[in-house]
């Protein structure tokens, strides 16, 4: 299974745990309204269908894929990411905030360049020993 599909059955069935726990305490806290729980579950749904289909297509073409010099994952994106999420709350938690965002979304561009300049050195090799 690859890393694709484990994200999206994993996130559908954590949806599908809050669905069973709203859902078992709509009564006892507050009253909820049946879309409340019919909207997260299907949501839960869908992504687990989806995640399903994509482990399926996955396994199909496991055999047909070529190597591949680019990551599954990158670090980078994800501390890039949440830099600039937080640059961004920092809007309206002031300047410190902003600055820490800023910081952590430099980490996130410098992953970046060091995982180009480790693409190339695979390119490099590869083309050097083929």
């Amino acid at each position: 299974m690859r890393r694709a599909a484990v994200v999206l059955l994993v996130w559908g069935t954590w949806l599908g745990v809050w669905t069973a726990a709203q859902t078992a305490f709509m009564h006892v806290t507050f009253p909820t309204r049946t879309i409340e729980y019919e909207m997260l579950g299907s949501a839960a749904a869908a992504t687990v269908i989806s995640g399903v289909v994509i482990w399926r297509l996955d396994a199909r073409a496991r055999d047909h894929d070529p190597p591949r010099l680019i990551a599954d994952d990158s670090f980078a994106a994800v501390t890039l990411a949440i830099g600039l999420s937080m640059a961004l709350v920092g809007a309206s938690f002031g300047l410190w905030l902003i600055l820490i965002g800023a910081g952590i979304a430099t980490l996130g561009l410098g992953g970046f360049v060091r995982e180009a300049r480790a693409r190339r050195r695979a390119a490099e090799r590869r083309g050097s020993a083929g």
